[in-house]
């Protein structure tokens, strides 16, 4: 859990799950990095991937930006669900869409995942 997030939070952000794919071009240059002679990422900005999620989410919300959602969806903790997906698909957006279902299932099973092992560490593993 990051430093800045209380446990709250972390509830909070379990009670829902989103899942966007989005389709179009987007370059990412990371070039400001500089790696130590050991090849450690020891300087004061370090390449994490973290980091080069925040600058690909900073561009993806520029006005100019040439991505489009192809699907998204919202899933609550009481499993209902609302799903996005764009008309008329192509055959290789279709691609995408298989995708993006599968995204979606993998980070529910992971989520409950986690769920289940949050609730041992709350009240115990009884059997």
């Amino acid at each position: 859990m990051s430093e800045n997030k209380t446990f709250g939070d972390l509830i909070n952000d379990m009670s829902s799950l989103d899942v966007v794919t989005l389709t179009g071009n987007l370059t990412v240059q990371v070039n400001d990095v500089e790696v130590a002679s050991n090849g450690n990422d020891d300087g004061d900005r370090p390449l994490r991937f973290s980091r080069i999620m925040r600058e690909l989410e900073g561009r993806i919300m520029k006005r100019d930006s040439q991505l489009s959602a192809l699907a998204a969806t919202h899933v609550s903790l009481d499993k209902d669900t609302v799903s996005f997906v764009r008309e008329n698909l192509s055959t290789d957006e279709a691609i995408y869409l298989n995708f993006h279902n599968e995204s979606v299932k993998a980070a529910g099973i992971a989520r409950a995942a986690m769920a289940d092992g949050i609730a041992k560490l709350l009240i115990g593993n009884k059997k």
